[in-house]
């Protein structure tokens, strides 16, 4: 069994790898000479609203961050907007595994010194949203196949009551002079 340091070593490598391959493709819409600087981090234009409003509510969220390599700094605030992304999905689009690993992340953002604790709330709080969901629907789940042998169980009581009137018909039918003679 995979140990959570295990499983957060290959998320962050993972990432890492798949970032920075993103940085340097060729294929990107948004190369990195289009990107814009916001509080010390060069982010893509069609982040820097995202990342603008990050710090007009958590000011201090950097206070402790000291890595001074560029990349390493983009890839902490791609690691913040792809968490609060994953965060803002519905309960139906994020597994488990998901949650997972955005704890995962999580903990890297705040190893590498921000100050996250305002999103480790949030992600409690989708968290118990995702556990409730899951009691929920097995609960619905069970109310709906009670339903279905209940409703089982009123077909074959109309099929019995049926039964029965026919035969009480045939009881109260009253006999014929043929029947009689």
């Amino acid at each position: 069994m995979e140990t959570q340091g295990g499983k957060r070593f290959t998320w962050l490598i993972k990432s890492l790898s798949s970032w920075l391959s993103y940085i340097y493709s060729d294929a990107s819409e948004e190369s990195e000479t289009e990107s814009m600087d916001v509080s010390g981090f060069q982010v893509l234009p069609s982040q820097v609203e995202s990342v603008r409003q990050i710090f007009k509510r958590h000011p201090n969220i950097t206070a402790e961050f000291r890595a001074k390599n560029q990349h390493l700094r983009n890839a902490c605030m791609d690691f913040l907007l792809s968490l609060i992304e994953t965060l803002c999905q519905s309960l139906e689009d994020l597994s488990n595994e998901d949650l997972v690993e955005a704890d995962i992340a999580l903990t890297y953002l705040k190893d590498a010194g921000f100050k996250v604790d305002w999103l480790e709330k949030k992600l409690d709080t989708v968290k118990d949203k995702k556990q409730k969901e899951q009691f929920s629907l097995a609960r619905l789940q069970k109310m709906e196949d009670s339903l279905l042998e209940l409703k089982q169980q009123c077909s074959d009581l109309d099929a019995l009551v049926e039964k029965e009137e026919e035969e009480l018909s045939a009881t109260r039918t009253p006999l014929s002079f043929d029947d009689v003679v």
